[in-house]
């Protein structure tokens, strides 16, 4: 058997399960879901080891542990192969949604992740879809996999042809950003940063803060704070980084950010940049150490972040802090109630966590 079937495995150290123990509960579930048919062989040791990041000796545990545990057998001249289980029936399909232009999102991968783990373990099969945006090539993808009519569709930043090619093929959806209408807004969970922008304004007041400016890339939706600091008198503008053709998304954000703030005079900096994009944040932190800045001594820096995950600077960053995996729990929780097909709960909002660090300090 080859090792394609570990691509899915996913690890996420938490203090509570060891490596070994999360690898033996996925080739488990593996079989329990008929995924690992009986008399298949499993991979060897020395490829299962290569493929986990495990060593020999504790790959060599895992499969001692699941041939006592009746999960599988060594069998001469084949190998050691998966012994009849019982194999549990799919409760039904969940279908995730996401256009190319975040499929190599940190935020939205780990939200993918958290949906499989949660759902895989109530017994719905869990498949991904991108699509695009171009006319060329449009919802080709996503109309092939409605095709298998899933259960329910989990979408991100949903756009009206995706919605409507939804609604036409009769799927339950759930959209999470974007701006779905009315008719959809039962089952769209929100980007809410309400209560971390009221701690963000508690603090600037604190720090006797006169002036904020905000920072987004071009054509990104962001929250927005002017509202409540102009209610503590504070002033705020908007600075916006335009898109860089000719490089990636990312980086074209990240560069063209940093060529924005590399010039930027100093007259025109404010007592504290707050940047809603973290890839815009890490190109002006790049330009203000070129520029020989002081953080917070020069200026003072807030930025979204994701939890575990940059902006990479020598000081911890003051921030938005978004906990993905979290977000991706309190999707599959609304997801499973919409599949359980009982009195729908109002949806969840996922909120960023104001947390202090060195660039504006408490």
């Amino acid at each position: 058997m080859n090792i394609d079937f570990l691509k899915n495995f996913r690890y996420k150290p938490d203090g509570s399960t060891s490596l070994a123990d999360a690898l033996c509960g996925f080739i488990k579930d593996e079989i329990a879901y008929g995924r690992i048919r009986a008399g298949e062989p499993i991979p060897t040791i020395k490829d299962l080891a290569k493929a986990s990041g495990l060593t020999f000796r504790v790959a060599r545990g895992v499969v001692e542990r699941l041939a006592r545990e009746g999960y599988v057998r060594s069998r001469p001249r084949v190998g050691t192969v998966v012994l009849s289980h019982g194999v549990r029936a799919l409760c039904g399909r969940v279908l995730f949604v996401l256009p190319d232009v975040d499929a190599c999102s940190y935020h939205v991968t780990m939200i993918a992740d958290a949906l499989r783990n949660r759902l895989g373990a109530a017994g719905y099969a869990f498949s991904t879809v991108v699509f695009s945006h171009d006319d060329r090539v449009g919802l080709t993808f996503l109309k092939h996999e409605l095709v298998r009519a899933p259960d329910v569709a989990i979408v991100i930043y949903g756009t009206a042809p995706v919605r409507n090619c939804l609604r036409e093929a009769g799927v339950k959806s759930v959209f999470i950003y974007g701006d779905p209408p009315k008719k959809d807004e039962g089952r769209w969970i929100r980007f809410s940063a309400e209560e971390a922008i009221g701690n963000f304004v508690r603090h600037c007041v604190r720090a006797g803060v006169k002036r904020v400016t905000q920072v987004r890339f071009e054509g990104n939706a962001t929250p927005d704070a002017h509202a409540a600091l102009a209610d503590r008198k504070i002033k705020s503008g908007w600075m916006t980084v335009p898109r860089m053709d000719g490089l990636g998304r990312y980086e074209g954000i990240e560069r063209s950010a940093y060529n924005m703030f590399m010039s930027l005079p100093r007259t025109s900096f404010p007592d504290v940049f707050l940047f809603w994009d973290d890839f815009v944040a890490q190109g002006a932190l790049t330009a203000f150490l070129g520029r020989g800045l002081r953080i917070p001594g020069d200026i003072k820096v807030v930025s979204l972040s994701n939890r575990g995950l940059g902006p990479v600077y020598s000081e911890s960053l003051t921030r938005f802090e978004c906990d993905a995996a979290e977000a991706g729990e309190k999707v599959a929780a609304f997801a499973l109630a919409l599949l359980a097909k009982g009195r729908l709960p109002p949806p969840p909002a996922i909120t960023p966590h104001y947390v202090f660090g060195r660039t504006f300090p408490y």
